[in-house]
């Protein structure tokens, strides 16, 4: 089950309160600001500050590189390719 567009366009970060990238064949979203992912089992967003899972630097670029190659859909306003070449895809 997807997440429907209406949701994407205003799902923000509960911490810093801006864009995700979602990766669909992952079930995350991520925050390539703060280098936290959140879960998304059976599909829904659990979007709670204590549920940010940590990535490394290597999971963080690997992210980064497949939102670069369009691999990543941004959620309200954030634009993946303009991530990627901000933080060096």
């Amino acid at each position: 089950m997807a997440i429907e567009r209406p949701l994407l366009d205003i799902l923000a970060c509960p911490i810093d309160k801006q864009g995700l990238l979602l990766f669909e064949d992952e079930s995350i979203l991520y925050n390539p600001r703060l280098h936290r992912l959140y879960r998304l089992p059976d599909s829904y967003p659990v979007m709670l500050p204590d549920r940010a899972e940590p990535v490394t630097e290597d999971e963080h670029q690997r992210l980064i590189k497949r939102a670069g190659h369009g691999e990543a859909i941004g959620t309200a306003g954030l634009v993946p390719q303009e991530v990627a070449d901000q933080l060096g895809s």
